[in-house]
């Protein structure tokens, strides 16, 4: 039996170089997908990062320039919050009269009223003419009796409540500052329920109550005394009557202060109470750079043009640009000084 053959099996030389030419292309093909996969995947993360950047900078540009602050709470606001911005209806922007920003205020009341604090305060000479009655037992003292009082419905929550309120009154007309320097005036904290009839009503009401008691020829927060008679031609005395304080501005103040709250409240005070004790017209700055009087209307403005363009039928302030420093009392050196 011859010997088997085992034959190898054909081959093709061109056939064989053929297809290691594709595999190699096909590898080759493979490798550039996944470069630009890697790649397309890194341009994508860097084109989030560009479009993230530029919204956020967009957003910061808005907030910086355009944007208004947010509305206010309309209505009773809740204790204690915080909400930027000014009521509603008020006008925008650091210019005459703006309220400030700062916690809610409550916009309308009940108008209805009720006494807070303590009664029996005494502030100056009470041994002098009191206003209720008109017996005069000291020569050229005269006595104011009055009463302190929150509308019903109003947030007292960011300054201490209604007793707070009172004790800042308390303070201020007791203060040898305030108009008992000098020996003229003498105040007297009685009982909203006490027999007699109080010479002053000084009456914390939210925002609406006061445009509706006070007037709103200009849209802005301001306060106000109504005089319980009219007032006379001359303007020399505004009579007896209430003290309307504005919760809003006694909530954030005014800008002419700059922030000091509590300067702001001492010199609303006086100058309402001013209003009722007989100090019926208001007073222009007298100089640049000199303290206001208490009698300038500080809650719009230091500036005596500011305030004849605002309110020119008052015709208290002269068309010219001296301005004056913030003051809140009507004799800021005290008690020796008035005496001179």
């Amino acid at each position: 039996m011859p010997p088997v053959r085992h034959s190898r099996p054909d081959t093709d030389p061109g056939r064989d170089a053929a297809l290691a030419a594709q595999e190699r292309a096909t590898r080759e093909a493979e490798q550039r997908r996944r470069r630009w996969m890697g790649a397309s995947a890194v341009l994508g993360f860097l084109l989030v990062v560009a479009v993230s950047v530029m919204v956020v900078i967009e957003v910061a540009h808005t907030g910086d320039d355009e944007a208004g602050p947010a509305p206010d709470v309309v209505g009773t606001a809740t204790s204690g919050g915080s909400s930027p911005g000014p009521l509603p209806g008020v006008p925008t922007g650091d210019h005459v009269g703006a309220l400030p920003d700062g916690p809610r205020v409550s916009r309308e009341g009940k108008e209805n009223w009720h006494g807070v604090g303590t009664p029996g305060a005494h502030a100056g000479s009470t041994g002098g003419k009191d206003g209720k009655d008109g017996e005069d037992s000291t020569e050229g003292v005269r006595t104011w009796s009055y009463v302190v009082e929150v509308e019903d419905g109003a947030d007292t929550a960011t300054f201490g409540g209604g007793d707070a309120f009172s004790a800042t009154v308390d303070a201020t007309l007791s203060d040898p500052r305030s108009w008992i320097a000098g020996g003229k005036v003498a105040f007297r904290h009685v009982s909203v329920h006490g027999p007699e009839t109080p010479d002053l009503r000084i009456r914390l009401t939210t925002p609406t109550t006061t445009a509706q008691l006070c007037g709103s020829e200009i849209d802005l927060e301001t306060s106000c005394f109504l005089g319980s008679g009219a007032v006379g031609g001359a303007g020399d005395t505004a009579g007896e009557g209430t003290v309307i304080i504005n919760l809003a501005r006694w909530v954030r103040g005014a800008l002419p202060f700059a922030g000091d709250l509590g300067s702001y409240r001492q010199y609303v005070v006086n100058h309402e109470v001013g209003h009722g004790i007989g100090y019926a017209r208001h007073q222009p700055c007298p100089s640049d750079g000199a303290l206001a009087p208490v009698m300038m209307q500080q809650t719009l403005s230091l500036s005596n043009r500011d305030l004849a363009r605002l309110d020119g039928e008052d015709g208290s302030y002269p068309d010219e640009q001296s301005t004056c420093r913030m003051n809140a009392w009507p004799h800021p050196e005290g008690s020796a000084a008035a005496d001179r």
